[in-house]
């Protein structure tokens, strides 16, 4: 049995959600116990005061962490081990994989947050803090409504169909497929062919297609990291590389030690670019602060974009419509992020000696496996400076020629590394 207690100001929200369809089967099968705890009955003042005014003002009302704390610990002494859950937009994301977890527990307390908040010293007496989505509630209520619900229909017993859990929306990390019911027509909609076809491996097909579709088109988020056949990845022109690249001109050293910005050059633009394009990157950032550099940058991409160069090579226009200006290398991560919901893993370049070094072999397998996206700094003038090395989560073995000549021009070591990475 899963029993979840749920703390909250308002008791009487919970009663009907908890005593209809699923929720209400689970219970009477003795399944899912939820028992609500009114937070009020834990405050010391004949008013049953739960809220006071923050410190440093601003706008509403706090939870008081009193009543709170005193209600946590009075759940933890009449359980077992509990997992002490707040329910906040601050908190972790809610998903599949959590209501998972959640329904193999024993025992969940859920709090439910209220006004502006809960004092943070709340926290302390906590195991975790979750949110079910980017948008604003008036309280913890209806999320702890839905985290008992999405977590029941997993445990086993509660649904007729043990499958239906199986086969919904967010089991394997994609959209549901269509489904359809009688009659065959409705006002000249019919019902897809596949499906009246009794041929169970054709319906089958046609609905992860249909999934796959679905996902695509309406949550890229989460056909990104959908665990694809290479025969899927490649009909549905899926990329599965979410490698960028970066060239900085600052900061990087000179041949004195000195930190500098360099000047941006048009074949390094190009060639990178056309690189870039070749393996599959997903963008390349060309990073300098000196605005009269950028304008360069912008005449040398615009002039293939949309110049005369976008009509006179289109090839050269599909490998510069890539690259992207930024002042600093925080900017590239920051339009990363943006783009794909988390911070690039960054990987360096660097000629010289020393530190721990991750092989092309191992980046080439983290680069198709792993979801989070990758970021492969190059460095112009002598290098890139210890700052930004420091920064980095891989640092790649050096190019090695077999000679004692190691002076790579920074485009053709872009092609080299680009080849040993993402090349068949």
């Amino acid at each position: 049995m899963l029993n979840f207690t749920v703390i909250t100001l308002f008791p009487a929200m919970l009663e009907s959600p908890l005593g209809h369809s699923i929720l209400k089967k689970a219970r009477e099968k003795g399944l899912l116990s939820v028992r609500v705890v009114d937070l009020r009955d834990y405050a010391t003042d004949r008013h049953r005061v739960t809220d006071d005014y923050p410190y440093g003002g601003g706008q509403g009302m706090m939870m008081k962490p009193e009543p709170l704390i005193a209600a946590i610990e009075d759940a933890r002494k009449q359980l077992k081990r509990p997992r002490v859950i707040l329910l906040t937009p601050q908190g972790r994301a809610f998903d599949q994989k959590e209501a998972e977890k959640l329904s193999r527990e024993k025992e969940v307390v859920l709090i439910c947050g209220r006004y502006e908040g809960v004092d943070e010293r709340v926290k302390s007496f906590i195991d975790d803090e979750l949110s079910i989505g980017d948008y604003t509630l008036s309280g913890g209520e209806p999320a702890a409504m839905v985290v008992i619900d999405s977590a029941t229909r997993l445990i086993p017993g509660v649904l007729g169909n043990e499958k239906s859990a199986q086969e919904e929306s967010f089991s394997e990390g994609l959209l549901e497929y269509p489904q359809y019911t009688r009659p065959e027509e409705f006002r000249g909609m019919k019902v897809p062919e596949v499906l009246l076809s009794g041929d169970h491996d054709r319906v089958k097909k046609w609905r992860r297609e249909m999934s796959l579709k679905l996902t695509r088109e309406r949550r890229p988020d989460l056909f990104r990291k959908a665990q694809l056949t290479p025969e899927e990845r490649k009909s549905s022109g899926a990329n599965p590389l979410r490698l960028y690249v970066a060239l900085l001109h600052y900061p990087v050293y000179d041949k004195n030690g000195q930190v500098v910005t360099t000047a941006v050059t048009n074949m390094d633009i190009h060639d990178i670019a056309r690189a870039a394009r070749t393996y599959g990157v997903k963008r390349f950032y060309v990073v300098t602060p000196v605005k009269a550099l950028q304008r360069l940058a912008l005449k040398i991409i615009t002039h293939w974009e949309q110049g005369y160069g976008s009509q006179y090579n289109q090839s050269r226009k599909e490998a510069l419509a890539l690259a992207r200006l930024k002042d600093t290398l925080d900017d590239v991560i920051l339009d990363i992020e943006q783009e794909c919901g988390s911070k690039p893993q960054l990987v360096v370049t660097s000629a010289r000696p020393g530190g721990k070094r991750t092989s092309f072999t191992e980046l080439r397998e983290m680069i198709i496996k792993d979801v989070q996206p990758f970021l492969l700094l190059l460095g112009t003038g002598w290098g890139l400076t210890d700052t930004v090395l420091a920064q980095s989560d891989y640092l790649l073995e050096p190019i090695d020629g077999g000679t004692d000549y190691n002076h790579l021009s920074v485009r053709s070591a872009a092609a080299i590394i680009l080849d040993r990475l993402l090349g068949k």
